[in-house]
């Protein structure tokens, strides 16, 4: 299918731009003090490995779209979340060049493998039907004020000096809120380009993907890593697949075989998602070890 060679495709260019970028910003020198941020920012952007991350990114979102276009919501949002597996095997192919760095562990590669699984479960028994080019607009617009009137609670919740799994809260907002992205997009692309500046999907686009990106960002400064990506990884392709019929009209295959083919592939795919981002946010908030201690691999004997 061309759909999902082209939302792998862009799976591959988001891990990659993730991957350079993180690698690029931890390998910077450190600053403090009074302009750290801008002179970090000064730095990266004149690293060529950051501004092909940059570029990467920008070809992930242009495939993202032509995934969407050629293909169903139900389809390329769930494939979309490979990219953790891509990152997880593009991390490790980097880093076993950096002693002081730690490989994934057997924990994390058996989540991928779940990923993958699930996922070719998923679709082997969605075999997805229907569609339409562009969204029913009353599906779409309730979907974007939830987005925003959920962002707006957690504003105001965030106020109280004692606000319980806030980092939680605030993942699982952006997870929703780049479901709804997608689904945004697709209604986006379905246009002709010339209609896309009279299209108020696009600018809601804007503005549900500008709630979502601060909304992670606050996550994880309201808390561990581990309390907010495993709910935002997770709740992004679900949205999607929950949304994708009364949004486009996209039909998975009937039958009780198949449901319990679906079924079993959602099951997996999301439990593969959020034991892989959880691993790798308890690896990621792991002391780091010592300056000029080697890695120790373990024996093949």
């Amino acid at each position: 299918m061309t759909a999902v060679g082209l939302a792998l495709a862009s799976a591959l260019a988001f891990a990659s731009s993730t991957v350079i970028q993180h690698r690029a910003a931890t390998s910077a020198p450190s600053t403090s003090g009074r302009g750290a941020a801008l002179r970090l920012a000064g730095q990266l952007v004149r690293d060529s490995g950051w501004l092909a991350g940059q570029a990467a990114a920008a070809a992930g979102l242009l495939l993202h779209g032509l995934a969407l276009r050629s293909g169903q919501v139900v389809v390329v949002q769930p494939v979309l979340s490979s990219g953790l597996v891509f990152s997880l095997a593009l991390g490790a192919w980097i880093d076993r060049r950096h002693p002081d760095r730690p490989l994934p562990d057997g924990g994390q590669w058996a989540a991928a493998g779940l990923v993958v699984t699930g996922l070719t479960v998923f679709l082997l028994a969605a075999d997805p039907r229907g569609g339409t080019a562009t969204g029913r607009p009353g599906v779409l617009l309730s979907s974007v004020v939830t987005v925003l009137a959920l962002a707006g609670l957690a504003a105001l919740w965030s106020r109280r000096a004692t606000a319980p799994h806030l980092s939680l809260v605030l993942g699982g907002i952006a997870g929703f809120g780049f479901g709804i992205t997608g689904l945004l997009l697709k209604d986006v692309v379905g246009l002709p380009a010339t209609r896309w500046l009279l299209s108020w999907p696009l600018y809601a686009l804007l503005v549900v993907g500008a709630v979502s990106v601060v909304s992670a960002q606050w996550a994880y400064r309201a808390g561990t890593l581990i309390a907010s990506l495993p709910a935002m990884t997770v709740l992004e392709p679900l949205v999607a697949i929950g949304l994708a019929s009364p949004a486009f009209a996209e039909r998975l295959a009937p039958g009780a075989l198949a449901h319990l083919g679906q079924a079993l592939g959602v099951v997996m795919l999301t439990g593969g998602v959020f034991l892989l981002a959880r691993r790798t946010a308890r690896r990621s908030t792991a002391p780091k070890p010592a300056p000029g201690r080697r890695r120790v691999r373990p024996s093949r004997r």
